[in-house]
């Protein structure tokens, strides 16, 4: 920049660098690089030239700038030549006879301020030449007639609206800030809350608080004490006379003495009156006199046996509670519904029917589709979660057939959710296949995925092999 306005002060023109960007014959793009500043190319729009070309570099200083000097670097895939005066040079003859030298993995070539010339690559052609600077053209602006002021381009009648809103707005604010002072309590809700509730009040009475005395001076020794403060004690009122034992009860709590007795009185007359022998009189019907707690024992006994009633102390077979003397869970001997024939005994299990176990493993497994679940996953999942459902089929059938045994297939779909669908079982026993389906249709398993991680089907054949033990 201080070149410049030297140049500038001395009335000369530096000369600055202009390039031209052609792509298929065409000229897209011309520039003049006013400033000495590396001048790079390639597909990164961080580039001078930015050009979306298969086959150019990222990025590649194709003009560079050393110790003041412009030097041309290019590649062995470059061609092109440079004309520096009256001498004509390609791009080959400067690589092999030393017009430029090797930098790295391309070459460098210097040029002169009156330099021209053209590289290529493909089918971007790249053409330069030093020029004298043009004048910087200034930036056009409107006459000032035209342009106005800041006060012409304001609308007079928006003006005025605007001026009225935010007068009558702040105007507002400031009366309900500073000028309304609303009544507090006037209104149609506080009313109605001082009719609703009724205010509070305390009465505080000065004997309540004992106010600390000021010290004195004893004349025998001179000592200051503080005097303790006076505390009414509460009085205790004499015992009743007259052989009355009844406990007076302190008034409190908004009742007096004579309420209180009053209270006890009735609470007693109540008590008297609900275990009444009396049932037609004052007493509730019932008779509750034989269970008034401290009723003789021995009597209410004596009643129970002329009954005809039994007694026993604890759980005894006569004496079971709502039961009627049934048997219940625990160590009897009822009846158990177990066989198939009806109810039978239980007598230590001497007259059941000994049902024979099944025996239940896997022969065969595969499967038909390419997916990410996998037979073995499928078996182990049937192995540890869903054996005990088809050990419960074949022992129903086992029931009925002590020797059945056979091998049974199991085929099934296990679709996008990992839900069990067109479940079938083909065997040696309809029954059991059709137990062993209705099973089939509430299995889930883990959700296939295809080779590009999407839920997809995956169709299984599981070969079981059931045995009577």
């Amino acid at each position: 920049m201080a070149t410049a306005r030297q140049h500038s002060q001395s009335g000369q023109r530096r000369r600055i660098l202009r390039i031209g960007v052609l792509l298929g014959g065409k000229i897209v793009e011309e520039r003049l690089i006013r400033d000495r500043v590396d001048v790079s190319l390639g597909q990164s729009a961080k580039n001078t030239f930015s050009i979306p070309l298969e086959g150019l570099p990222r990025q590649f200083v194709i003009f560079g700038v050393h110790e003041g000097r412009y030097t041309l670097n290019f590649t062995k895939n470059m061609d092109g030549r440079v004309s520096d005066g009256d001498r004509v040079m390609t791009l080959d003859v400067a690589r092999n006879q030393g017009g430029a030298r090797m930098v790295g993995e391309h070459w460098a070539m210097p040029l002169s301020e009156h330099a021209r010339g053209k590289v290529s690559v493909g089918e971007l052609t790249l053409l330069f030449q030093f020029v004298t600077e043009p004048p910087v053209q200034p930036r056009p602006m409107l006459p000032h007639s035209v342009r106005g002021t800041l006060a012409d381009r304001l609308d007079p009648q928006l003006m005025v609206i605007l001026a009225i809103s935010i007068t009558f707005h702040f105007g507002f604010m400031f009366w309900a800030l500073f000028i309304n002072d609303p009544a507090v309590g006037g209104g149609l809700a506080e009313r109605a809350a001082r009719a609703t509730f009724q205010e509070e009040s305390y009465e505080v009475r000065e004997e309540q608080f004992v106010l600390p005395q000021e010290p004195t001076e004893d004349k025998t020794t001179g000592e200051t004490k503080a005097e303790e403060p006076k505390v009414d004690k509460p009085k205790v009122e004499d015992k009743p006379k007259g052989g009355d034992t009844k406990p007076k009860v302190e008034a409190g709590g908004g009742r007096s003495e004579s309420d209180a007795v009053t209270l006890q009185d009735q609470s007693k007359a109540y008590a008297d009156m609900l275990f009444s022998e009396d049932s037609a009189g004052a007493g509730f019907s019932g008779d509750m006199e034989k269970r008034k707690p401290g009723a003789d024992l021995g009597k209410q006994l004596d009643e129970v046996a002329a009954s005809g009633q039994q007694t026993a102390i604890g759980g005894g077979a006569a004496g079971r509670g709502p039961r009627g003397g049934g048997p219940r869970t625990g160590t009897g001997t009822g009846p158990v519904v177990d066989a198939p024939g009806g109810t039978t005994s239980a007598q230590d299990g001497k007259n059941q029917e000994k049902v024979p176990q099944g025996r239940i493993s896997p022969v065969d497994k595969k499967t038909f589709d390419d997916s990410s679940l996998t037979p073995d996953a499928v078996l182990r999942k049937i192995l540890s979660a869903y054996m005990s459902g088809l050990k419960r089929c074949h022992k129903d059938l086992l029931k009925t057939d002590p020797t059945a045994r056979g091998k049974v297939r199991l085929n099934f779909t296990v679709n996008e959710s990992g839900r069990t669908v067109s479940p079938k079982a083909s065997g040696f026993n309809p029954g059991l296949d059709s137990c062993i389906e209705g099973l089939m249709s509430n299995w889930r398993f883990d959700v296939p995925k295809d080779s590009d991680g999407e839920p997809t089907e995956a169709s299984f054949e599981i070969a079981l092999q059931l045995v009577p033990e």
